[in-house]
């Protein structure tokens, strides 16, 4: 059993895709819902996808290039949410929104999205060798119930087991050909499938036993996270994800997640803070 993703409410591909489906009420108010998942509260991954759905459909003629949500507090998942957007700026070849998720007045989610038209390159570098880095092949399956696709690493489930005690990193390879090769969508799938590695890579030098003699794990939540695009990707190819926990303390952890194709090209950045605290 995975030392982390076991704990992963389960996330249906069906189910995810059309929740990306907005409903425009409005302008720039779009209505929601909420995947069906195994926990009550709405899953901050979900909507950073949702997120940039909305703010690519507010400003079509761009694309989604960074995202920052930040979580205050947790939504109902039973209940549908409002999604209001607000164009901060919007030029040439930048735009700003602000994405809010309400129910009633109560707003759990803010997500600040800058998009950007396309450009020829000035400076181009960040390819990175990948040699040494196992392949998709060479790898073995690893369940995550939250990411409905497939998901590989080396070692499989063993390499988050929860007797294991190693450094905090990991390579996971993911490929989602089931749905549809668009874009937009492939973006708003990779910040949901950005997440939830957080708490399982920073977990990963401490074994069970080591938990429990700190207090046993209590509340976990993701409290911030940033992703930003730097090329287009399709997700019909696998992706690396080349995760790192570098800081845990005073009830957080802080992850980062660089995005590769096969071939090194980065595709995307990801920084997350969440909080970790003890059962006692």
């Amino acid at each position: 059993m995975a030392g982390g993703t076991h704990m992963w409410p389960v996330v249906d591909l069906a189910d995810l895709l059309d929740v990306l489906d907005l409903t425009e009420v409005g302008s720039g108010r779009f209505r929601a819902r909420n995947v069906t998942s195994t926990i009550a509260t709405t899953l901050g991954s979900q909507t950073l996808a949702q997120a940039v759905v909305a703010a690519e459909r507010t400003v079509p003629r761009m694309a989604v290039q960074s995202v920052h949500g930040v979580f205050p507090r947790g939504g109902d998942a039973a209940r549908e949410v409002d999604v209001d957007v607000e164009v901060v700026q919007s030029g040439r070849a930048l735009a700003t929104v602000q994405v809010s998720f309400r129910q009633d007045d109560r707003e759990h989610a803010r997500v600040l999205t800058m998009l950007s038209a396309v450009e020829p390159d000035f400076l181009a570098h960040g390819t990175v060798p990948l040699d040494d880095v196992p392949g998709p092949e060479d790898c073995q399956e690893l369940p995550c119930a939250l990411l409905p696709w497939e998901v590989r690493t080396l070692g499989g489930a063993d390499a988050l087991a929860l007797d294991l005690a190693a450094p905090p990193t990991l390579d996971i390879w993911m490929r989602c050909d089931k749905a549809p090769d668009q874009p937009g969508l492939a973006r708003a799938l990779l910040a949901h499938g950005s997440e939830g590695f957080l708490g399982p890579v920073a977990l990963r030098p401490y074994p069970q036993d080591e938990i429990t003699r700190r207090g046993g794990r209590g509340m976990s939540a993701m409290l911030a996270q940033t992703i930003t695009f730097h090329r287009p990707f399709t997700l019909h190819d696998w992706l690396l994800l080349r995760c790192e926990s570098p800081f845990a303390g005073n009830g957080r952890m802080f992850a980062r997640i660089r995005i590769f194709t096969r071939t090194g090209e980065p595709v995307a950045s990801v920084d997350a803070q969440g909080l970790m605290r003890s059962a006692n």
